[in-house]
């Protein structure tokens, strides 16, 4: 099964890969501290009643009805700067974990066939940067790189 995460250097690359996808763009310079991130996220994806935390975020990640667009593509730039002042790594690990985590049960959920009304296929790509590249690796999370 292929990576969850892509590490893409052109965003003209990101829009040949993903031509009819709803781009949600989180900038990393906006998003510096977990709580901008949450704000930032929250946002472009039309959370509601978000309640700026983990698990609040693995929930609205793992629902996302209120969108209509069924592909949707979560494009983090300024990666080297996304959640870089949160002093907890553990948090930023947590972030990515979730993210990852969503994408593979909403390709799970694609695959079964029982409730189509709800699905949705997510895709997780990030600007690449050696930081995000290293706390992904860390992690131990699949990537492949493009453009």
């Amino acid at each position: 099964m292929a990576a969850n995460f892509i590490l893409s250097s052109s965003e003209p690359a990101l829009a040949e890969r993903f031509p009819d996808h709803f781009v949600a763009h989180i900038d990393g310079s906006k998003a510096r501290t977990l709580r901008q991130f949450y704000d930032q996220i929250a946002d472009v994806l039309e959370f509601p009643d978000f309640g700026n935390n983990l698990d609040a975020l693995n929930d609205a990640l793992n629902d996302l009805q209120w969108l209509e667009d069924e592909k949707i593509v979560l494009y983090f730039t300024n990666t080297d700067q996304l959640i870089s002042q949160e002093r907890d790594p553990k948090k930023v690990a947590s972030v990515l974990a979730i993210l990852e985590a969503t994408a593979e049960d909403w390709k799970w959920m694609a695959d079964d066939e029982t409730d189509m009304a709800d699905k949705k296929e997510l895709s997780i790509v990030f600007e690449t940067s050696p930081r995000i590249e290293s706390l992904i690796e860390q992690e131990g999370i699949a990537f492949e790189t493009v453009g």
